[in-house]
């Protein structure tokens, strides 16, 4: 699916749910990119665990650097955000922002914050 050896899809957050999203999509013949932040001394190697362990062989590429990440994955991009709702994803959105063209789509699946989502679309943002 993946084209000019981009990935068809990102994903942002590798806890439980990120981690088996991804492999659910790969599984089904998506290319997938991951990232998740890293945090010294709190959250540190999640990405590399993730790609040596559970997703050793398959077709998900692990990034550190959401730049990289980004840039990793066929136009429109196509990102989902498995991150804890509120000023988390608002900060997230902030860093991909720069990053982002046209047509990208964010796919933000803390809809416990449903509004903070609706107004940052209204805002023109996403």
């Amino acid at each position: 699916m993946a084209t000019q050896n981009k990935t068809d899809i990102g994903l942002i957050g590798l806890a439980v749910m990120g981690e088996n999203l991804a492999l659910n999509m790969e599984s089904r013949g998506w290319n997938v990119s991951v990232y998740n932040r890293t945090v010294p001394g709190v959250e540190e190697g999640v990405v590399e665990r993730f790609i040596n362990g559970r997703a050793k062989g398959k077709h998900i590429e692990g990034f550190t650097d959401i730049e990289a990440f980004v840039e990793s994955i066929a136009l429109p991009r196509k990102i989902m955000m498995m991150v804890r709702a509120g000023s988390p994803v608002d900060e997230l959105m902030e860093q991909l922002f720069p990053y982002l063209s046209p047509g990208d789509i964010l796919i933000d699946y803390q809809v416990a914050e449903l509004p903070r989502s609706v107004d940052a679309h209204h805002s023109g943002r996403v």
